[in-house]
């Protein structure tokens, strides 16, 4: 075996060593974070109670149904817990490690899509890394349809009061 040949051998076992050696790094990294991440939704469930909440179920999942150039698609979505408080139903998001700072434009796209899987009053987003929540909500913007819907029941009601009264009044 020459020079060469044993040089070539090195590499070929040095990137093999990585390749593996990486593997091996990744699914450990894989397995902290999912220990972490369960310690952090344990710690956010005695959070809630503490503040009063009551867990109504962990890991909930909610289907939707979306259209993908006109064919029917139903995907799966998954919280963190379903929470009550009172009358109000929210959903539950916790956020530990590097994704708790701030309320990214990924992390709005998530809570929205909760807010329409689970049909919640509200999103608590909850920081594990400082003990603390936030009630999220989205407003619905009125467009021409929802206008007229509100108008149409308005009318409806004002004209059903004016019977009533009118009736009333008569004496019947």
């Amino acid at each position: 075996m020459t020079r060469g040949d044993v040089f070539v051998l090195g590499i070929i076992l040095g990137v093999t060593g990585l390749y593996f050696g990486h593997t091996v790094w990744r699914r450990w990294l894989r397995k902290w974070q999912f220990k972490g991440a369960k310690r952090s939704e344990e710690e956010a469930a005695n959070l809630l109670e503490r503040q009063g909440f009551q867990i109504v179920s962990r890991q909930p999942t909610a289907s939707s149904l979306v259209y993908i150039n006109g064919k029917p698609r139903t995907t799966t979505i998954r919280a963190d817990f379903i929470v009550k408080k009172g009358w109000r139903k929210y959903v539950v998001e916790v956020k530990s490690g590097h994704t708790h700072s701030r309320l990214t434009a990924r992390t709005r796209r998530q809570l929205l899509e909760y807010q329409l899987a689970f049909r919640a009053n509200s999103i608590l987003l909850v920081n594990m890394n400082k003990k603390t929540w936030q009630e999220i909500s989205f407003c619905w913007p009125l467009n021409r349809d929802n206008i007229l819907l509100i108008a149409a029941l308005g009318i409806i009601i004002i004209t059903l009061g004016g019977i009533i009264i009118y009736l009333l009044g008569r004496g019947i």
